[in-house]
């Protein structure tokens, strides 16, 4: 059994589906899957409410995005009519959306590995995250040994 390891680093939709289109390709051909967020990628996880310890982290977690509905657009954004547009398109073609492709990586396995480094300079803690099955905080180690152990190591 081959293993992919990724590490997600944009809080772009398109680059998070990008991601997840692969993990989960690689998850369904029977491979181990990684998928390492960090910085930006992390808000990808972030459950709806979350409050800060300070005045700074409670405005600075009001600006970030919170999950995959709340990701804007790598390019075409429009003031986050862009995302919608393309969630639409998704569905109108029958595809999957990236919340699909983020419920299918749970089924399938795919481990979600949070830097925990991220989520502090962040102000975020772990019950702040949407719980995932294989869902884990873990460090720049605990990567470095995934991404050694991997056939293919991904930075999106």
């Amino acid at each position: 059994m081959d293993a992919l390891s990724l590490i997600l680093f944009s809080g772009d939709y398109d680059r998070a589906m990008a991601a997840f289109t692969i993990a989960n390709g690689a998850a369904g051909a029977g491979d181990k899957v990684t998928v390492f967020f960090t910085f930006w990628g992390v808000s990808l996880l972030r459950k709806r409410k979350t409050t800060g310890k300070g005045i700074l982290q409670t405005a600075f977690k009001r600006l970030m995005p919170c999950g995959p509905t709340d990701l804007p657009l790598s390019r075409f954004n429009f003031a986050g009519l862009g995302p919608s547009l393309l969630r639409r398109l998704i569905r109108r073609e029958k595809g999957q959306t990236l919340e699909d492709l983020l419920a299918l990586a749970g089924e399938r396995g795919v481990e979600f590995v949070v830097c925990q480094a991220s989520l502090t300079l962040l102000g975020l803690t772990p019950e702040e995250l949407v719980a995932f099955p294989h869902l884990r905080v873990g460090d720049v180690h605990d990567f470095l040994q995934t991404a050694k152990n991997s056939a293919i190591c991904l930075f999106i």
